[in-house]
């Protein structure tokens, strides 16, 4: 059954029983309040009668029943046997109504002869001190007519209301179930042709649905940016990869031909495959690095003092770079949650990046901020194009491919970088002037 189809049903079923009991206690109220105010009001003429029979002695019984005898029914003492002794009456048949006689009062209805009858019975003392019962019954087929009319009106009006609340519950299924349809036709067009296709919006209203459908085309447009950068990485991964094996395959066969006859050749191409496969292996573990999860990073995060792990690895580093690298830092301790293995990762990619492209002094600076600690790496280098500074991140991206295959670099050490930075919460910028230097720095929160 479609989702539409169900709306329509579910809302007009739930709506049909929540008229059904609305009606039906409408009805029931209605009716119990009438009968209850029949009931009062021959309660009330009882009271009167047994009133007026008490105070004015001079009057019989037979004229105070006469003089409150009710439009349409019949007013009777009746002996403890049941048996009438006065009745007055407007219509002879009621006096075959069956008398009983009850020691408590009594409210009563019940149907005589096709008519509708409403009673109260209540036990007094006549003129002669003889304990009777005082009855009035009235005929009130005027008051169930009216309930009755009531009840066809409510069964008319609930009739009526269900017609519209079908037809309604239909249009709403429609408009809920649209968006819905638009969203399952995208996916199949995806599905079927490879697609990245948003759906078209065409209410901007601040409701789910919308959200839905603009939360699909963010995710369908993020999908289409990963999947263009994973076709582009895994174009850039192979071209990078089918170099070193040219050569290794070149000096194979060069080594089939003149590795026995000639020396020089052989040490020559030994030499070169073995640097080549270096290259493939740290291209392979920077991948590696790359694909390494995020669960894991999280869940060897610890709380340390970076001071130390900073001027630890910019001491290890002086030592192999032919560069200065100088310290600024006022503070003797900075607290942070961090992965230590790949914060010192870090610090090695930006601090070989300054290396490989400035042959003056890099400067490291620490700042510890309110709500972050910021850690600066500037050299007074090359710089980077403008054009190029927002590629820099980007896997196996070079601004200067010769000179990157000249220092070694394989393109993925900026990747690497703002992944960490990202796993733990952070990012980074770039400031930069072609010719004078750049500066990256680390903005990562406490």
């Amino acid at each position: 059954m479609k989702l539409r189809t169900r709306i329509q049903l579910s809302t007009t079923v739930v709506l049909i029983v929540l008229l059904i009991i609305a009606n039906t206690s409408i009805y029931l109220i209605f009716q119990n309040r009438a009968i209850t105010s029949e009931h009062n009001r021959l309660v009330n003429t009882s009271h009167n009668i047994i009133e007026e029979l008490n105070t004015n002695k001079d009057a019989s019984m037979q004229q105070v029943l006469e003089a409150y005898l009710i439009s349409d029914g019949i007013i009777r003492t009746v002996d403890r046997k049941g048996h009438p002794i006065r009745q007055v009456t407007t219509d002879d048949d009621y006096l075959d109504i069956k008398s009983m006689y009850n020691d408590d009062q009594i409210e009563d209805v019940f149907s005589y002869e096709e008519s509708m009858f409403v009673g109260v019975s209540i036990p007094t003392i006549d003129e002669n001190g003889e304990v009777i019962n005082l009855q009035i019954v009235e005929n009130v087929d005027f008051l169930f007519d009216t309930i009755h009319e009531l009840k066809w009106v409510l069964v008319f009006a609930t009739i009526i209301v269900i017609i519209i609340l079908f037809v309604t519950s239909g249009f709403l299924g429609r408009v809920i179930s649209l968006p819905i349809q638009r969203l399952t036709q995208t996916m199949k067009t995806i599905e079927e042709e490879g697609s990245f296709e948003q759906i078209t919006i065409t209410n901007r209203t601040k409701d789910e649905l919308t959200e839905m459908a603009m939360t699909f085309n963010r995710m369908i447009s993020k999908l289409e940016e990963s999947y263009t950068k994973q076709e582009q990485f895994v174009s850039d991964a192979s071209h990078e990869l089918k170099t070193p094996l040219t050569v290794i395959d070149s000096y194979v066969k060069l080594l089939k031909r003149w590795g026995k006859e000639r020396p020089d050749v052989l040490e020559e191409a030994i030499e070169s495959i073995g640097s080549e496969a270096n290259r493939m292996k740290y291209l392979t573990e920077q991948l590696l690095q790359l694909a390494k999860s995020e669960e894991v990073i999280e869940n060897e995060k610890e709380v340390m003092n970076i001071v130390p792990i900073v001027e630890t690895t910019i001491q290890r580093l002086q030592q192999a770079f032919a560069h200065d690298i100088y310290i600024r830092n006022e503070q003797s301790s900075i607290q942070m949650k961090i992965h230590e293995q790949s914060f010192i990762q870090l610090l090695v990619i930006l601090l070989d990046n300054a290396k490989k492209y400035s042959d003056n002094h890099i400067t490291v600076e620490l700042k510890d901020r309110k709500d972050s600690v910021n850690i600066s790496v500037t050299d007074k280098g090359v710089g980077i194009p403008l054009e190029a500074q927002a590629h820099v991140f980007d896997r196996l991206y070079r601004v200067d491919k010769a000179r990157s295959r000249k220092t070694g670099g394989s393109g993925l050490g900026l990747s690497i970088a703002i992944r960490i930075v990202e796993q733990h919460g952070g990012h980074i910028t770039l400031e930069s002037v072609e010719g004078k230097g750049s500066t990256f720095t680390i903005i990562l929160p406490k």
